[in-house]
C-alpha cells in the first residue's frame, strides 16, 4: 500500500484530502466565532434588558459600546426633533411587515436617533406609512443602548432606510452627533397622544444561540473524512492488483477457522 500511495496520482488525492481538511477547519472556526458572537449578544440581553436603568451619560456612546454592554437600560431626558423620522423597512413584528420608526432626539449636546417603535407597511414597500408623532416638549425616557447595524448600502426613497445604520442616517438628519449608538424606546413620560397611526414598542429580542455551535462541531468531524476516504480506496486498489497478479487459477485465500478445542489449548 506504502508504494501506491506513493504514486504521482494518490499523492495528489492526498493533497486534496488534506486542503479538505483545513477549509474543514476554518469553516469549523468560523462558525465557532458566530457561536461565541451569538452567546456574547445573549448573555448581555439576559444581564442588561431587565436591569434597573442607570442614568444616561455622553461617556457611554463616545467610544463604540463593547459586546458585553449591548442593551443597557438608560434613563435620559431630552427633546424630540418634530417631522424627521426616519422609517427602517423589512421589519418583521407578529409575522407582519412594517417599518422600525427612527427619530432624533436632543439631549444635552448630543442628538441620538430613538427607535420609537414599529409600525405596518402601507398599500405597498415604496411608500412610507403615516406615523403617530413623538410628544411634543421635554420628554423623560427610559430605553436601551444599541450599535448601529451595518450598512446595506441601498438606494431607498427618503425617509426609508434599508437598515439602522448612524451614517446613512445622518445624510438625511445633518444634526445627528458622530457617535455609532442609538436607544430603543421602552417608555416614555409624558406618552405620545393618542392618534390614527400608533407605533407598538418592540418586543424583547430573541436570546437564541442558533445553530452555529453544532455546524462547527459537524465541520470539524468532517477534517479527516477525505483521508479515511483515500485510505480505504488505496487498500481497494492495493488488493485488486494483488488479485490480478495472482492470476484467475490462484485459489481464493480463506481465513482459518479456529475450533473451540484450538482456543481451550492456546
Amino acid at each position: 500500500m506504502l508504494r501506491l500511495w506513493l504514486t504521482r496520482r494518490w499523492l495528489l488525492w492526498t493533497l486534496v484530502a488534506v486542503l479538505f481538511g483545513v477549509a474543514c477547519f476554518y469553516l469549523g472556526l468560523w462558525q465557532w466565532h458566530r457561536h461565541v458572537e451569538q452567546r456574547t449578544k445573549v448573555d448581555a440581553i439576559a444581564r442588561n434588558y431587565g436591569a434597573a436603568p442607570v442614568a444616561f451619560a455622553p461617556a457611554m456612546v463616545e467610544t463604540p459600546i463593547p459586546a458585553e454592554r449591548q442593551w443597557t437600560r438608560v434613563t435620559l431626558t431630552g427633546t424630540y426633533a418634530a417631522g424627521a423620522d426616519l422609517l427602517v423597512r423589512n421589519r418583521t413584528l407578529d409575522a407582519t411587515v412594517g417599518f422600525e420608526v427612527l427619530t432624533p432626539l436632543q439631549t444635552g449636546d448630543l442628538t441620538l436617533l430613538v427607535d420609537r417603535g414599529w409600525v405596518p407597511n402601507a398599500d405597498d414597500a415604496e411608500t412610507s406609512p403615516p406615523v403617530d408623532p413623538p410628544p411634543s416638549g421635554p420628554v423623560q425616557l427610559t430605553g436601551w443602548l444599541r450599535t448601529g447595524e451595518v450598512s446595506l448600502g441601498r438606494d431607498l426613497p427618503r425617509p426609508q432606510m434599508a437598515s439602522i445604520n448612524i451614517a446613512d442616517a445622518r445624510t438625511q438628519v445633518p444634526s445627528l452627533s458622530p457617535v455609532d449608538a442609538y436607544l430603543v424606546l421602552g417608555a416614555q413620560e409624558p406618552t405620545a397622544a393618542a392618534g390614527d397611526h400608533p407605533l407598538r414598542l418592540l418586543p424583547r429580542p430573541e436570546e437564541d444561540l442558533g445553530p452555529h455551535q453544532a455546524y462547527a462541531y459537524q465541520w470539524w468531524l468532517f477534517m479527516p473524512g477525505g483521508l479515511v476516504f483515500i485510505f480505504f480506496a488505496i487498500r481497494r486498489e492495493a488488493a485488486t492488483r494483488r488479485a490480478e497478479t495472482a492470476g484467475p487459477d490462484a485459489a481464493p485465500v480463506r481465513p482459518k477457522k479456529v475450533r473451540i478445542w484450538d482456543e481451550e489449548d492456546a
